[in-house]
């Protein structure tokens, strides 16, 4: 239930800021409203859901500031998870990786099809790291965002960019230069933001500069 929840998130059938009728939700997939109280509880946990306090159940909507935060500490710890891939020497998760890619630069894929593949791609980056805590720390950041991703899957120059940029991370981790591959990853990060941003209503924070 959390998983169906989850993704109707990310995916945008429920939008940022939207509200979400449990009863609805219930009806829909032939359920009680328990268990999907007890999703959203769930979801609200990992900043996916609010719970106002006029029992108005809302699917999380990020500021431009929020959205900085969020990548502030989302690219050190991403760079962590290299450093740590590096020093387990995972070569079937980089042939794993690899796949995916391959699925993804598919000149035909879909955006929906390629906002699915694109977070099991930095999902498995995150899961080459060997730290099970990183990986859930690292999961909720990218799924914060993800509403936001759902939209520059739809962009076919953004789409291009990642692609290639993806493309030059694994070549970076095939040579095993840890370095490189995270200068990649951070220039990746600071693109993809840029997208987002364009997103988001309003100028708080629009231009600040990541570190």
């Amino acid at each position: 239930m959390r998983e169906t929840l989850r993704q109707a998130i990310l995916e945008r059938e429920i939008e940022p800021g939207g509200q979400i009728n449990i009863n609805k939700v219930a009806e829909k997939l032939g359920v009680s409203s328990m268990p999907i109280r007890e999703a959203l509880r769930e979801l609200e946990a990992e900043g996916m859901v609010t719970f106002g306090f006029n029992k108005r159940i809302l699917a999380s909507q990020l500021s431009h500031s929020e959205l900085y935060d969020i990548y502030s500490i989302r690219i050190p710890l991403e760079e962590i998870a290299l450093t740590k891939f590096f020093n387990l020497k995972d070569k079937q998760s980089l042939e794993d990786l690899e796949a995916l890619h391959r699925q993804m630069i598919n000149p035909g894929i879909m955006g929906n099809d390629w906002f699915n593949l694109n977070r099991a791609f930095h999902m498995k980056l995150y899961e080459m790291s060997g730290s099970k805590r990183l990986f859930k720390i690292l999961q909720g950041l990218w799924n914060n965002t993800g509403p936001y991703l759902r939209i520059f899957s739809d962009n076919k120059k953004a789409v291009a960019r990642a692609n290639k940029e993806h493309g030059l991370l694994l070549q970076a981790l095939r040579k095993r230069n840890c370095r490189q591959a995270q200068m990649i990853l951070r220039k990746h990060l600071q693109n993809g933001i840029r997208t987002i941003e364009l997103s988001l209503d309003g100028g708080e924070g629009k231009n600040k500069p990541l570190q």
